[in-house]
């Protein structure tokens, strides 16, 4: 606010040295347009116009409170980012630390329940899927629930022309129906799910979409881990139906504790493959000797603006890691490369700006 009256004062103070400059210039051409008129009734005047150059001073814009808000929320969010990029730069990117409050990596297929009111008294009725994304050969399983639910039916249908591919019918058993769509190769990628149920004797519908392909790539299983220089390797073994490049997911566990996120990309042909996941020495406790891999992803990359990502399925819900040597991995911090360097001094500038 200072700065914005200090602005006022002094564009007030140019503008009123102006007007004075320009009054006085105006009574000083008065007195000589007289005795020029006087000089012009005897004789022409032969002198050249001079045209006098006046510097107009020029008002800068003082930027409005929300803009200067703005941009304070804009800096803010920038420093937030660098800290947090700051951190994550002590961990390499194919291997990350991981904590239960990492929905998004723990639960990376997971679907929301979709719930419609009944009345007003807060009673809905939700409709519940295992997983938001299906590669064939799964089944498609929900759950439909609402207090004093009846029969139910569910249509599936292509989200795009809406054309009803199947239908079923089921009924409740104590407020809840669970119902079934066998597996088929060639349902279009994205599906809806339309619900339609007899809650006390009122429909009520509900409605949730889906997506469904076929596999790109099938992970087979993984070879035992071993240690080289500071990562702990684990050689994962795939079939792969559609060459491209690939990005393989899998958390790491010991027990039940989140341990890290791997992550590996490696451009595949078709056929028998192998792919390394690498940990960390830095995202493993002291010398553990148990742990596990599970939820995984494998993920073939879009090749082209308009072709979409395509997934993968699993042969195998985990693998086990035994008896492995912490000791072997060199404990050297790692270091961060000219891309990621860069990043963070581009962050850095936008927090500063």
């Amino acid at each position: 606010m200072k700065k914005f009256y200090l602005i006022t004062l002094i564009i007030s103070v140019a503008l009123f040295v102006l007007w004075f400059t320009n009054n006085n210039d105006s009574k000083k051409l008065d007195e000589t347009e007289k005795k020029s008129i006087s000089k012009s009734l005897s004789a022409p005047n032969t002198d050249p116009v001079k045209v006098i150059a006046i510097d107009v001073p020029k008002v800068k814009k003082t930027p409005s409170k929300q803009q200067i808000a703005f941009n304070e929320d804009l800096t803010k969010a920038a420093e937030q980012i660098v800290m947090q990029y700051e951190s994550a730069l002590k961990f390499p990117p194919y291997s990350q630390p991981l904590s239960t409050l990492d929905e998004d990596r723990l639960k990376p297929n997971q679907f929301y329940p979709v719930s419609s009111p009944i009345d007003e008294t807060g009673s809905a009725l939700t409709l519940s899927l295992e997983q938001y994304r299906f590669v064939y050969p799964e089944e498609i399983r929900l759950n439909v629930s609402a207090q004093g639910l009846g029969k139910v039916v569910v249509e599936l249908a292509n989200t795009d022309t809406k054309e009803v591919l199947n239908t079923h019918t089921g009924s409740a058993h104590e407020g809840e129906a669970s119902i079934t769509f066998k597996a088929k190769e060639d349902y279009p990628r994205s599906l809806q799910l339309f619900v339609e149920a007899d809650v006390a004797g009122k429909k009520v519908p509900v409605v949730a979409q889906i997506q469904y392909m076929p596999p790109s790539a099938t992970l087979i299983g993984f070879n035992t881990a071993y240690a080289q220089n500071e990562n702990m390797l684990i050689p994962a073994n795939l079939t792969v139906i559609k060459s491209g490049l690939y990005r393989v997911r899998a958390n790491l566990y010991n027990g039940d504790t989140p341990l890290a996120h791997l992550v590996s990309k490696k451009r595949l042909t078709q056929g028998s493959q192998t792919l390394n996941l690498k940990a960390h020495w830095s995202v493993l406790p002291q010398g553990i000797t148990e742990m596990r891999l599970s939820d995984f992803v494998v993920e073939r990359m879009s090749p082209s603006p308009g072709e979409r990502n395509s997934f993968g399925n699993s042969e195998i819900s985990q693998f086990d890691i035994n008896d492995f040597s912490y000791d072997s991995l060199q404990q050297l911090p790692y270091q961060a490369n000219a891309q990621e360097k860069l990043s963070l001094e581009f962050l850095q500038g936008l927090a500063e700006s």
